[in-house]
C-alpha cells in the first residue's frame, strides 16, 4: 500500500445518521488479509474524531479497546459521539459499528489548544542508534523471504528500518526486552493535523509488542506464533510530522498469561520527545 492509498483510507465519507452523533464510513486496506490492521482502525478513529472538534484543537491523547476482528471486505462504519466541548479542550468517543449495530473498536479521544507560553520538562532521551540512513527497509531484508507474511515484505507507506534485526525469522541473542526503529513516511504529508495525528496513531501499532519475542527467545514469524491488540493508548507531548524520520524506541514491560505490556516513546531527529504510547495484547509464541 502507498502513503497516497493510506491517505485515501483516513479521507472518511460523512454518513446520515442519528441526530446524536456524527456517521462516518471508511474503507478497510486489504492487507493483512484476515482481519482489519489494529493501526488503521486506531487512524480512522482519530480521522473521524478530529473532524469533530471546534477549530484549534489538536490531539491529546487516546485510549482505544479493540473488542472484536474487524473483516477486510466490509465498509467500516463509524459512529462519532460528542462528549465534552469547552473553548479549550473537547473530547470524542469514536466507535467502530458491525452491520448488525454491535462494537467492535472504540476509542476515547481528547482535543485542545496548545499552550507554547507554559514551562515543558521532557526527561526522556532516545536509545543509541545507528542513523536511519544505514539502516535497510523491511523489504530490503526480507522481501523474498517467502518465510515472512506479504503484509510485512509489501510497499508500506512508512518506511520502517530497525536498529538491529527484528526477530522475524531467527532468536535474538542475547534476549533483551527492547528494541529501536525509525520510521518517516515514503512522501509529503499534508498540512492538516487530523491527519498527522491519524498517522502517528496507525504507525504506533506496528512494533511496540515484538520485543515479547525478543525478551523470550522467540520468532516473530514462526508457525503458530500471533499478536493481538486488546487495548492501545496514546499521549502528543508535541504533534510530529512523519514526513521527517523520527526514532521509535519500545519496551516490553511484562510477559504473563499470554498477555504483554508494551511501552513506547517517539523521538524528532532533534532527540525531542514527542509521543508516548502503551499497547496491551495477546501474544502466542511458537
Amino acid at each position: 500500500m502507498t502513503l497516497d492509498q493510506l491517505l485515501d483510507l483516513l479521507a472518511l465519507q460523512r454518513q446520515p445518521g442519528a441526530p446524536d452523533a456524527d456517521h462516518f464510513l471508511g474503507r478497510p486496506q486489504r492487507h493483512p488479509a484476515d482481519r482489519v490492521f489494529g493501526g488503521l482502525q486506531l487512524a480512522q478513529a482519530v480521522a473521524a474524531a478530529g473532524r469533530t472538534v471546534p477549530g484549534g484543537h489538536r490531539a491529546l491523547s487516546l485510549q482505544a479497546d479493540f473488542l472484536a476482528g474487524v473483516p477486510t471486505n466490509e465498509p467500516l462504519h463509524w459512529r462519532v459521539e460528542r462528549l465534552t466541548d469547552s473553548a479549550s479542550m473537547s473530547t470524542r468517543r469514536s466507535t467502530l459499528l458491525a452491520q448488525d449495530g454491535t462494537e467492535r473498536f472504540t476509542a476515547l479521544s481528547r482535543w485542545g489548544t496548545t499552550r507554547e507560553d507554559l514551562p515543558v520538562h521532557h526527561p526522556a532521551r532516545p536509545l543509541p542508534a545507528p542513523p536511519p540512513e544505514e539502516l535497510p527497509e523491511l523489504a530490503d531484508r526480507f522481501g523474498d523471504d517467502e518465510r515472512v507474511p506479504a503484509w510485512w515484505r509489501t510497499e508500506r507507506p512508512v518506511s520502517f528500518r530497525h536498529a538491529a534485526v527484528p526477530p522475524y525469522l531467527e532468536v535474538v541473542e542475547p534476549p533483551q526486552d527492547h528494541q529501536t526503529a525509525w520510521l518517516r513516511t515514503t512522501g509529503e504529508l499534508p498540512d492538516d493535523e487530523v491527519v498527522r495525528a491519524a498517522v502517528v496513531a496507525y504507525v504506533t501499532d506496528m512494533s511496540i509488542l515484538e520485543g515479547a519475542f525478543r525478551a523470550l527467545g522467540s520468532r516473530r514469524h514462526a508457525p503458530g506464533s500471533r499478536i493481538l491488540s486488546l487495548t492501545h493508548t496514546l499521549t502528543w507531548h508535541r504533534h510530529p510530522d512523519f514526513s521527517a524520520w523520527h526514532q521509535f524506541d519500545s519496551r516490553i514491560q511484562a510477559v504473563a498469561h499470554g498477555r504483554t505490556l508494551g511501552t513506547g516513546e517517539i523521538f524528532d531527529r532533534e532527540g525531542r520527545h514527542v509521543v508516548s504510547a502503551s499497547q496491551l495484547g495477546l501474544v502466542r509464541l511458537a
